[in-house]
């Protein structure tokens, strides 16, 4: 008996793993993303009113259709509840323009409309974790958004200024002491009187302004002949040390060490270092620590000594220097060593202004948290705990305590979408979209 074998068509030939020279692969679409999409316009227009507002399900404000976002209590990764109707709900937004500068994770300045989904940035905690202090963290952007809005320039008294939106919060002093809370625009004080033209009350009020937290000064890289001279020397003969040391009480310190090491033989070098040392950092803190060679059984050789040149200051202060020469060892400093925030460069607000409706950014991160312009920053109102608090209490208000515990139990499993469901549920979206924006005008 013969057996005819049909030779496969091109069309069947699976498609390779990588890109080739005159071979067009076809990528395979993001489904996710395109649900993501189209969710988020339908449960905006579901909770719309016909006059083109929404009431935020957080704050309870009634604000433009155009300033809205789908809310999730429960977070985005739990794709058990992703996409579940009442676990999103219409909310709020707002952010930074995008020609804000924001610290990313390799110690650059980087405009945020330039950032993409998935790049990592220097961070800190959210709230206090560590007795009363937040840390420095790395983070990680997991959404990006661009939008109109209504825009106020906040100028500070160090000559500062930001374009932000009026729910955009920044860290900013407490009323007593040195703790740092999160604060709107429009919640800040200008010689006691806000946003909305409110008077505080109370004695002195008239002169209360708010000060908020500047950590870090924007320090570009200096490419200069001897910026990179200074930099070589780091990369050659220098070093950067970091070690955190704990303290018998339980709590860390954070050492950051940055020095160059050079024979007193060559006095015109060292002078030199010394020099440019200072130029950089901006101040005489330089220090210099003589540096004996011995040999394996501990005798002095009869030669020349070495002087150790170590930048004194705060961490920040030495980070700083770093990012305004860039010498390679950068890539060594582990954001996570830095120990806590702390403001060095803390200023008053000066004024607020109205500026009409511009381009906003909206960015979210997984730290929540972000620095723009050198100052603290949060990427998101819902995460705020009195905003989440809210936001629950409104849920349970609108869909019943029964379907609220549900969600509790719903989000605790796993689940997983195949191709087709996610192509069948983007038709469904798209289409109830259509419908939607037909009956309410939008």
């Amino acid at each position: 008996m013969l057996f005819r074998y049909k030779k496969k068509s091109k069309q069947n030939k699976p498609l390779p793993l990588f890109d080739k020279a005159g071979v067009t692969v076809k990528k395979k679409p993001d489904l996710k993303a395109k649900l993501d999409k189209e969710f988020s316009l339908f449960i905006r227009l579901r909770d719309a009113m016909p006059n083109g507002y929404f009431r935020c399900i957080s704050c309870g404000q009634i604000k433009p259709f155009t300033q809205a976002d789908c809310g999730h209590y429960f977070s985005r990764t739990h794709l058990a509840t992703r996409f579940d109707e009442n676990n999103c709900h219409a909310e709020c937004r707002h952010c930074l323009t995008p020609d804000s500068l924001v610290l990313m994770k390799d110690f650059i300045w980087k405009q945020l409309g330039e950032i993409s989904v998935g790049e990592e940035i220097f961070a800190f905690d959210e709230e206090v974790i560590y007795k009363t202090s937040r840390r420095y963290k790395v983070g990680r952007v997991t959404h990006i958004e661009r939008d109109i809005q209504d825009v106020y320039e906040v100028e500070l008294e160090n000559g500062d200024k930001m374009k932000t939106t009026a729910n955009h919060k920044w860290l900013a002093r407490a009323r007593q002491g040195t703790s740092y809370t999160w604060i709107e625009t429009q919640e800040m004080w200008v010689n006691g009187v806000n946003l909305h033209g409110k008077h505080k009350t109370g004695p002195h009020t008239d002169r209360t302004t708010t000060i908020v937290c500047k950590p870090f000064q924007v320090i570009q890289q200096e490419k200069s002949y001897e910026s990179g001279w200074i930099a070589g020397m780091i990369d050659a003969d220098g070093h950067i040390c970091q070690q955190n040391i704990s303290n018998p009480d339980g709590t860390k310190r954070y050492g950051f060490r940055v020095g160059i090491a050079q024979c007193e033989k060559y006095m015109d070098i060292c002078s030199e270092i010394k020099r440019l040392l200072e130029k950089f950092t901006g101040n005489n803190k330089t220090c210099r620590q003589m540096m004996e060679d011995s040999n394996r059984r501990g005798t002095f050789k009869k030669t020349y000594q070495s002087w150790q040149f170590l930048i004194t200051g705060t961490n920040i202060e030495k980070l700083q220097f770093l990012m305004r020469v860039r010498p390679h060892k950068i890539e060594k400093v582990d954001i996570e060593k830095l120990g806590k925030l702390k403001s060095q460069y803390d200023t008053k607000v000066k004024s607020i202004k109205y500026i009409g409706k511009e381009e906003i950014v909206v960015m979210e991160t997984d730290t929540r948290t972000f620095i723009a312009n050198g100052y603290a920053m949060h990427n998101c109102n819902r995460f705020r705990a009195d905003h989440l608090e809210g936001y629950r209490e409104n849920l349970i208000a609108k869909i019943g305590q029964q379907k609220f515990d549900l969600l509790k139990v719903k989000v605790a499993s796993t689940s997983k979408m195949t191709d087709f469901e996610y192509e069948q549920l983007i038709k469904y979206y798209k289409a109830l979209n259509k419908k939607l924006r037909k009956e309410k005008g939008l």
